[in-house]
């Protein structure tokens, strides 16, 4: 189930963003950055709780702008369907709730596994911002288009 993240759940976003395999194409904040990203109002934290807990999440920062940016997305579990689960809910929830036009998010070239599911869900490749890593967009438009077609 897709929830609102509270600064209590940040010993558990650690945790997911420090699991083996990570560190080559995520970030890890500490608690203290984390807190100052939670307080924020131009970001959010989503994650996908189950009955054995917090099994991944999201943040969303540039919350008010025009193009929403999806800073982090981690599972427990990479390659079981959450997080493609866990994407979808995400910008299913955002687009409901916020006048955005679009999604946007770097992903590094190398991981080639994250490029295939964003471009299967309808991400496109953007202009670069970052010499490191790609930039793909999912314009609110496109979303409906496909969830009109499934």
């Amino acid at each position: 189930m897709l929830v609102e993240l509270t600064p209590a759940d940040i010993p558990e976003c650690m945790r997911i963003e420090r699991l083996p395999g990570y560190e080559a194409f995520i970030g890890q904040w500490t608690a203290e950055e984390h807190g100052q990203e939670m307080a924020s109002p131009a970001a959010r934290y989503l994650g996908w709780r189950t009955d054995a807990g917090l099994t991944g999440f999201v943040i969303f920062q540039r919350y008010l702008d025009p193009v929403v940016r999806l800073r982090r997305i981690a599972v427990t579990e990479p390659g079981g369907g959450t997080g493609t689960r866990l994407l979808l809910a995400v910008i299913d929830w955002l687009f409901e709730r916020n006048s955005a036009i679009a999604v946007d998010l770097h992903v590094r070239p190398a991981n080639a596994r994250a490029i295939k599911v964003y471009e299967r869900e309808g991400f496109a490749m953007a202009d670069p911002e970052d010499d490191n890593a790609e930039t793909m967009i999912l314009t609110r438009e496109r979303r409906a288009q496909r969830k009109a077609a499934t």
